[in-house]
């Protein structure tokens, strides 16, 4: 099933006809291509209501330019930058955020800001093509972690146009077809809904008695995740923990893409 997480452009070139403007638009389009929808902003506005986008987004590309950096702005742009991270990542800590720029633009970046970070772009340093299926791997992992085991195989059971046998009453809905007021049923609750109303002897989904399959997952998860919890710290202050397994290091993408070097990073991705 095709859920729809756009990832999220922040560029306030998005729209201009300048060099700038021209290379996002080209990633936008080579992102379009890999089957993601792109969503195009001009500025974040206000932190927390943008930030809110989290739970819509498959990624954020934040683009930075080096006049930015300079006298003047330096220390506001790191500001709105530590800000802008921090804010997303007391949300959602998985969720990819890029920076893209110049590659003399990285070099203003704090270290702090580039562990929450999956890598940073290095503007015209390779393809828009490459560059749009490196996002999109890194989009498509994050959204494979989310949805827990048993919800999991349930929507690719749901999708996969299989009969169900298993017992009289579940048909998919398809009784509520034979009239008007059922017709209006069906398209209220959707057909999702029905197709995985299903018993518990459905193979591919598990046991509920013995827990096996997807269930048995499901409860290892869990547990996995009330014992991770531990390790969290509060909304106001992110967990730097640096336990085994939360991070593995992502492997170095030609020039254009620079990851920190840092082991607890968030360029350091689960494969």
């Amino acid at each position: 099933m095709h859920f729809h997480f756009p990832i999220i452009i922040i560029d306030e070139d998005f729209r201009s006809e300048n060099a700038s403007g021209l290379g996002i638009r080209a990633l936008a389009e080579a992102i379009k291509v890999e089957g993601f929808e792109v969503l195009g902003v001009t500025s974040y506005g206000d932190l927390s209501s943008f930030a809110q986008q989290q739970s819509r987004a498959s990624g954020f590309i934040l683009s930075i330019d080096d006049e930015e950096f300079g006298a003047d702005e330096a220390d506001k742009t790191i500001a709105d930058l530590r800000a802008f991270v921090k804010e997303i990542r007391c949300r959602n800590e998985d969720i990819p955020i890029f920076l893209y720029g110049e590659t003399r633009t990285s070099r203003h970046i704090p270290n702090d800001v580039l562990r929450e970070l999956h890598g940073f772009i290095h503007m015209f340093e390779d393809t828009p093509e490459f560059i749009g299926r490196y996002v999109v791997r890194e989009a498509k992992t994050y959204l494979k972690s989310v949805p827990p085991p048993f919800f999991r195989a349930l929507t690719h059971y749901a999708s996969d146009g299989s009969y169900s046998w298993h017992c009289p009453g579940h048909s998919g809905g398809v009784a509520f077809l034979k009239s008007p007021v059922g017709q209006m049923f069906h398209q209220f609750f959707g057909e999702n809904m029905l197709r995985a109303d299903v018993c518990n002897a459905v193979e591919e989904l598990g046991q509920l008695l013995d827990h096996t399959g997807p269930r048995a997952l499901t409860t290892a998860s869990s547990i996995t995740s009330r014992k991770s919890r531990k390790c969290s710290t509060a909304r106001s202050t992110r967990c730097t923990s640096t336990r085994p397994g939360c991070r593995t290091p992502l492997s170095t993408i030609s020039t254009a893409i620079t990851t920190p070097s840092a082991p607890t990073g968030r360029a350091a991705r689960n494969r």
